[in-house]
C-alpha cells in the first residue's frame, strides 16, 4: 500500500490517466516551461486590463476613484483566503491546487466581458457609427441638429435618460477580480516553493529568473493585445466615423478577455496533470549514488525511476541508507489546521522576513500610480492613444525585465554572491527607482493651447461673448481644432462654428466660427501659448479663416516620450534584477515546511497594504487633477480632461516618498540577513563529494 501511494504520488496524469509515455515529462523542467507560460497568460491579463482601462471608465462613466475599488477585489480575496490556502494547499497537491486557481482566473476573464453582452456598445458608440447616424429612427432631423455640436440660438433642452444599470458593470468587475485573486494567490504561494522543492537549492536563482522572465513576457503581449482590440471598434459589426486616435473612440475591450479565459483553462489542464512530488526530487535530497548503468554509477537514473527510501532508511535496492526523517521528508508532513495559530505567530515574530515583506510592500505602493494607471498617465503626459500607449510602452519595459530576471538569475547562481552582496544591490536598485520617479517630475510634452481655463481660479470658463446664445452650456465634451493657431476648444459649438460638412469617413470641418474670426481667446497654465483670463479677454491676432476640425489639436513631443521610455526600461532592468534575491530571502528566512505559508503571507500584506489602497490613493490623486468632467443629469462621470502638470507632480511625488520608505526597510533586510544561507551550503558539499566519489569509483572500474 506504501508503495502504492509512493508510485501515486509521482506519477504524472488527470485520475485514471496516466499513460506511461506521460511519465517522463514529470521533471522540474516541464513543470517551470509550463508554470513560465501560465504565468505569462495570467501576466497578459492583469496588463490586458490596465491596457483597456480607460476605455472602460469612458465606456461605463466610471471614475478613477471606483475603478480602484474595482480593483480591490483581487486584493480581497487574497486577503480573505491567502493565508488558509497557501496554509493548506502548501501541505497538499500543490500543481492540482494551482489549477483549481487558474480555473477561477478563467472564469474571471469571463465574467469581467459580460457587461458589455448585458448592456451592449452603449449609445454613444452607436452615434458615432454609419448605420446609426444615418439610419436610426431616434435620430430625425430636427433632433440630429441640436446634436450636432454646432452654434444654434436657443437653449438647447438636455435629454436625461437615467440608466438605472451603471452600478452593475463596476460590481460585475469587482467579483471577476475577486475571482482572480483566487487563482493569483494560488499560482504564487505554490508554484515557486514547489519548484524551490524540486530542484537544486543552488539552481533555484536560475529557473525563478526564468520562469520570471516567462511571466514577465505577459505583459509585453497583454499590451500588443489591448492595442490590437482597441484598434477594433467596440461593436465589430459597425462601421465607425471616427479614427481611432480620437478622443471618443471606444475599442473592443471585451475581445480579449475571451480568448484569455480560454487559453486559461486549457492550462489549467495542464498543470493539474503533475505529480504531487516530481521524482527528481530524490535525487536532490540523496546525492548519493544510487544506481547502474553500463556498468558506471550514475545519479542520472533517479530522473527516469524515482528512489523509495523505507523506513529504515533503504532504498529499493537495499544499498542506500539515509536518516529515515529528513528536514525535506518533514516539509511533506500534512500539519493539522489545529496548529495554524502558533504557525501564523511564529511567522510574524520572524523579523527578517517580515522587514522584507513590508520594503516589498512599500515598493508596491510607491509604484502604484504607474503600476494601475499607465495607460492613462502616458494618454495625458503624452497625447499617445489608448492603442499607442499600449504597443509602444509595453514591449520596450517588459523586454528590459526580462533581460534583468535572465542575467540576475544566471548571475546569482553561477557566482553565488553572498548575502550582504545580494541584498545591498536591492538597497542601491531601490535608491534609482526613487530618483527615477523624481526625475519623470520635469519630463512631459509641452501642451497645445486649450480655450477656457483659468489658472487662477482654476475654473473652465467656456461660455463668452461669441458664444452666448449658442446654447452650448449641455453639450458633452467633442473638441475640436483651429489648426492655424493650435487652439483647442471645448466643442464646435463653444467655438461659436455655426455650419459642417464631412471631410472624410473620420473627419468633420466646422466653419463660421465665431470665437475664432474674432480672436476671443483664452489663457491657462494647460495652454502656454496664448496669455489669458489672469487679465481678461484680449485680442489676438488670428487668421481671417474661422475653420475647425474634429478631434485635440496634434502636439509633437516625440523627444520627451522616448526619453520617460529610455528611463522607464532602465529602472525597470534593475528594479527586476532585484526580485530574485528579494525572494530568496522569503524561502531562505523561514523553515522549509514554512515556504509556501510565508508566500501566501506576503500576498496577504502586499495586497491588504499595497494593492487595495494604492489604486484608491492614486486614483483619488488623479481625480483630483481632473478639469473637465462628463456630467449626465447632474451625475459625475469619467475625466475628460486633466491639469498635467498637477497630475504628473502629484502621481511621481507621492511615489517617490513612499519608495524611500521601502529602501530603509532593505537596508535592514540587508544588514539582519547577512548572514543567511541562500544556496544550502550543505547541499553543495554534498553534491562535491558525490561527484569525486562517482570519479573514484569509474577510475577503480577501469583500473
Amino acid at each position: 500500500m506504501e508503495k502504492d501511494k509512493t508510485a501515486s504520488e509521482t506519477t504524472c496524469g488527470l485520475l485514471t490517466f496516466k499513460p506511461a509515455w506521460l511519465q517522463k515529462y514529470a521533471t522540474s523542467k516541464h513543470f517551470l516551461v509550463v508554470y513560465g507560460l501560465l504565468g505569462t497568460i495570467q501576466a497578459m491579463s492583469f496588463v490586458y486590463f490596465i491596457a483597456t482601462l480607460t476605455t472602460i471608465e469612458r465606456r461605463f462613466k466610471i471614475t478613477s476613484r471606483t475603478t480602484g475599488l474595482m480593483l480591490s477585489g483581487n486584493e480581497v480575496s487574497q486577503i480573505m483566503l491567502a493565508l488558509v490556502l497557501s496554509y493548506y494547499g502548501g501541505q497538499r497537491n500543490r500543481p492540482r491546487w494551482i489549477a483549481w486557481g487558474v480555473a477561477c482566473s478563467s472564469v474571471s476573464c469571463f465574467i469581467v466581458a459580460l457587461p458589455h453582452f448585458i448592456f451592449g456598445p452603449g449609445e454613444d458608440a452607436l452615434a458615432l457609427t454609419t448605420e446609426y447616424l444615418d439610419h436610426n429612427k431616434l435620430y430625425g432631423h430636427n433632433e440630429t441638429l441640436t446634436k450636432e455640436p454646432i452654434c444654434i440660438p436657443g437653449a438647447r433642452v438636455p435629454k436625461c435618460e437615467h440608466e438605472t444599470f451603471n452600478i452593475i458593470p463596476p460590481i460585475l468587475i469587482f467579483i471577476s477580480q475577486f475571482v482572480l485573486g483566487v487563482g493569483t494567490t494560488l499560482y504564487f504561494s505554490l508554484g515557486q516553493t514547489y519548484l524551490d522543492d524540486n530542484t537544486k537549492k543552488r539552481n533555484t536563482p536560475k529557473l525563478l529568473g526564468f520562469s520570471l522572465a516567462l511571466r514577465t513576457m505577459g505583459p509585453a503581449l497583454g499590451f500588443l493585445i489591448g492595442s490590437m482590440c482597441l484598434r477594433i471598434y467596440i461593436d465589430p459589426s459597425l462601421h465607425p466615423v471616427i479614427a481611432h486616435n480620437d478622443p471618443r473612440w471606444l475599442g473592443a475591450w471585451w475581445l480579449g478577455w475571451l480568448a484569455l479565459g480560454s487559453v486559461m483553462m486549457l492550462f489549467a489542464f495542464l498543470i493539474s496533470m503533475f505529480p504531487k512530488k516530481l521524482p527528481t526530487r530524490q535525487k536532490k535530497n540523496t546525492p548519493q549514488l544510487s544506481g547502474k548503468e553500463n556498468g558506471a554509477l550514475t545519479l542520472d537514473i533517479i530522473d527516469e525511476k524515482p528512489v523509495k527510501v523505507n523506513e529504515n532508511g533503504t532504498n529499493n535496492n537495499g544499498d542506500l541508507t539515509v536518516k529515515p526523517k529528513t528536514v525535506e521528508a518533514k516539509a511533506t508532513e500534512l500539519i493539522e489546521l489545529k496548529d495554524f495559530p502558533q504557525a501564523l505567530k511564529k511567522l510574524l515574530m520572524n523579523r527578517l522576513l517580515m522587514t522584507n515583506i513590508w520594503s516589498g510592500v512599500f515598493y508596491i505602493l510607491g509604484g502604484s500610480g504607474y503600476i494601475t494607471y499607465l495607460t492613462k498617465y502616458i494618454e495625458v503626459q503624452f497625447h499617445q492613444s489608448a492603442a499607442n500607449a499600449s504597443i509602444i510602452t509595453g514591449p520596450a519595459a517588459i523586454l528590459s525585465m526580462c533581460l534583468g530576471f535572465l542575467v540576475s538569475g544566471h548571475v546569482i547562481s553561477k557566482f553565488k554572491p553572498g548575502p550582504k552582496y545580494l541584498l545591498g544591490w536591492n538597497v542601491i536598485v531601490g535608491s534609482f527607482m526613487v530618483m527615477g520617479q523624481l526625475v519623470s517630475i520635469f519630463i512631459s510634452c509641452e501642451d497645445t493651447a486649450f480655450q477656457g481655463y483659468d489658472p487662477e481660479t482654476s475654473r473652465m470658463e467656456f461660455v463668452n461673448e461669441c458664444n452666448i446664445n449658442c446654447g452650448c452650456e449641455t453639450l458633452k465634451y467633442s473638441p475640436v481644432c483651429h489648426q492655424a493657431t493650435q487652439v483647442t476648444f471645448y466643442s464646435a459649438c463653444h467655438a461659436g462654428c455655426r455650419s459642417s460638412k464631412s471631410i472624410n469617413a473620420v473627419t468633420r470641418e466646422y466653419t463660421n466660427c465665431s470665437c475664432v474670426s474674432t480672436g476671443l481667446l483664452y489663457q491657462s497654465d494647460v495652454t502656454p501659448k496664448i496669455n489669458i483670463l489672469g487679465g481678461g479677454m484680449f485680442e489676438y491676432q488670428v487668421p481671417e479663416d474661422s475653420v475647425v476640425t474634429s478631434g485635440t489639436c496634434a502636439s509633437q513631443c516625440g523627444h520627451s516620450f522616448m526619453l520617460w521610455i529610455g528611463i522607464m526600461c532602465v529602472l525597470h532592468a534593475l528594479t527586476s534584477s532585484g526580485k530574485i534575491g528579494n525572494i530568496l530571502v522569503n524561502y531562505r528566512a523561514v523553515s522549509p515546511e514554512e515556504k509556501s505559508f510565508a508566500q501566501g503571507m506576503s500576498l496577504l500584506m502586499v495586497s491588504l497594504f499595497a494593492f487595495i489602497p494604492g489604486p484608491i490613493l492614486f486614483g483619488m490623486i488623479i481625480d483630483s487633477t481632473c478639469m473637465i468632467w462628463d456630467n449626465s443629469c447632474g451625475t459625475k462621470g469619467n475625466c475628460k480632461l486633466y491639469d498635467k502638470e498637477n497630475f504628473r507632480f502629484k502621481i511621481n511625488a507621492l511615489g517617490a516618498c513612499i519608495t524611500v520608505l521601502g529602501v530603509l526597510l532593505d537596508s535592514f533586510v540587508c544588514y539582519w540577513g547577512r548572514h543567511l544561507n541562500l544556496y544550502d551550503e550543505e547541499e553543495t558539499v554534498a553534491m562535491s563529494l558525490s561527484s569525486e566519489e562517482k570519479k573514484s569509483t569509474e577510475k577503480k572500474e577501469t583500473i
